[in-house]
């Protein structure tokens, strides 16, 4: 016997720990914590009771899990979230509640957003054929791939000192020209929705797993020009969510030197790994600027899309 109810606040560590053993078993290996869980239900979910589904045993264990992450105002990106337990893969509940997913989306959008193209996406490990089958029977395409990679907390070589440039710990003063910092950084990048500072605080500087001490943030003047904000729930391992350098300051060692203050200072207080993901098409060269703070990769991401 199964049951078939909407996600629940207290459901967040049952949800992650499914999504994180599905992640694995398709061969990715970035530990989503459970807070994040609980963000993401927050800011993105309109309706819990309607864009969600948890389907559960009779005595409770979770099964499988489906999820609608709606895009922000003006935003494109549906982003379905959701996975089934391998071992009751092949039974057609994925394709079930995938084809839940679709609906739910197409229903928010002519409520929300009708004359707005919107694009559904999901993801998963690049050698999961399971997942990339099920995607292909309802219509999805590949359009990017990320790559997964870690890095010990040893300290970096040392880069030259950026002229006219001061990294600095972060500051909850500061916030706002974080945010500001956050969307010129990446307004040209892949998939970028931009959101009002409230939503995207809510989600970053503000959540429950940042790490404000170990947070850098890159002053020319007093003017925030480049950002790293960290996270983790984790005793060992440190999660890299967000490094960004405004367009003016690209190319000139501002991701470098805030890497290398970030490093050693994760190190100093517990963290033996940094993790983080990248765009493996990446217009500012991440991936090269991680490599050569001794970042490597361990997995590929395959992100998939279709029009909703």
């Amino acid at each position: 016997m199964t049951l078939d109810r909407p996600y629940r606040p207290e459901d967040a560590a049952a949800v992650a720990g499914l999504l994180n053993t599905v992640a694995r078993a398709g061969g990715a290996g970035l530990e989503l914590p459970a807070e994040a869980i609980g963000n993401v239900v927050r800011a993105e979910i309109a309706d819990p009771g309607a864009d969600t589904r948890l389907i559960t045993d009779a005595g409770g264990r979770l099964l499988a899990v489906a999820l609608v992450r709606l895009p922000p105002a003006g935003g494109f990106r549906a982003r379905l979230t959701g996975g089934v337990r391998p071992g009751l893969r092949g039974a057609g509940l994925g394709r079930e509640l995938l084809t839940w997913q679709l609906g739910r989306a197409a229903a928010r959008h002519a409520e929300i957003a009708p004359n707005l193209p919107w694009t559904a996406e999901v993801d998963a490990g690049a050698d999961d054929a399971s997942a990339r089958r099920l995607y292909e029977r309802l219509g999805f395409t590949v359009e990017r791939f990320f790559f997964e990679m870690t890095a010990p907390t040893a300290s970096p070589a040392v880069p030259r000192p950026v002229e006219d440039l001061r990294v600095v710990p972060y500051a909850p003063d500061r916030e706002r020209a974080v945010h500001a910092a956050h969307l010129a950084a990446f307004h040209d990048s892949w998939g970028h929705q931009p959101r009002s500072f409230e939503a995207w605080a809510a989600m970053t500087v503000r959540a429950g797993t940042f790490l404000p001490g170990l947070a850098r943030l890159a002053l020319a003047g007093d003017e925030v020009v480049g950002h790293l904000l960290p996270y983790s729930d984790a005793p060992r391992t440190v999660y890299l969510g967000e490094l960004g350098t405004v367009p003016a300051w690209r190319r000139r060692g501002v991701g470098r030197a805030l890497l290398a203050a970030f490093l050693p200072a994760a190190g100093r207080s517990g963290y033996a790994e940094a993790a983080l993901e990248t765009d493996a098409a990446g217009p500012a060269g991440a991936s090269s600027l991680y490599a050569n703070a001794g970042f490597a990769i361990g997995h590929r991401i395959a992100v998939y899309r279709r029009p909703v």
